[in-house]
């Protein structure tokens, strides 16, 4: 599959605009909006604000659900499916079992927030947001891979790699 990367130095929120794409776009490929800095990113209930410094990894994939053998029935366990995904993405990255999940949608580490999820569906398209602190612990309850794990990860380095391995995980 081919990823289309929409860079921004600073927007919103990666999957507002990753929404607005679906409703005004003919889409022939999976897209991934990338921010260094988001000024509104929001979390999973309303009015959560998902703190956004630069530095980070704000990253919103568009992708077609129906690509997946995912239909509108079963795309309501998406949020899980991807934090499943994304747990062992940063469990291969870190080489460590420190790192939790914390149902619905956020991975910890000591019990301080490392990365979240913000799925929204659109069908038959599906909006992965993955949000990683990467060098920033913007709020007290949270925590980055450099503090944790001494890991230098440069956003740019995930936009393709994860996608590669969502991709691989959803196919299955």
């Amino acid at each position: 599959m081919t990823l289309n990367v929409k860079h921004f130095a600073e927007i919103d929120s990666t999957n507002d605009y990753a929404l607005s794409l679906i409703d005004c776009e003919n889409l022939t490929s999976d897209i991934a909006v990338v921010a260094d800095k988001q000024t509104s990113g929001r979390g999973r209930l309303n009015g959560r604000v998902w703190q956004s410094p630069k530095g980070n990894f704000y990253c919103s994939y568009i992708v077609n659900l129906e690509d997946f053998q995912i239909f509108i029935g079963k795309a309501s366990i998406l949020t899980s499916m991807v934090m499943d995904v994304l747990y062992k993405y940063l469990i291969k990255m870190t080489q460590t079992n420190r790192i939790t999940l914390k149902q619905p949608n956020d991975i910890l580490v000591n019990g301080k927030k490392l990365a979240g999820v913000l799925t929204e569906v659109s069908y038959p398209y599906a909006v992965i947001g993955i949000g990683i602190n990467l060098i920033n612990a913007p709020i007290e309850r949270a925590t980055d891979l450099k503090s944790e794990f001494n890991l230098l990860v440069k956003p740019t380095e995930l936009v393709e790699n994860f996608y590669e391995f969502l991709i691989s995980a959803l196919k299955k």
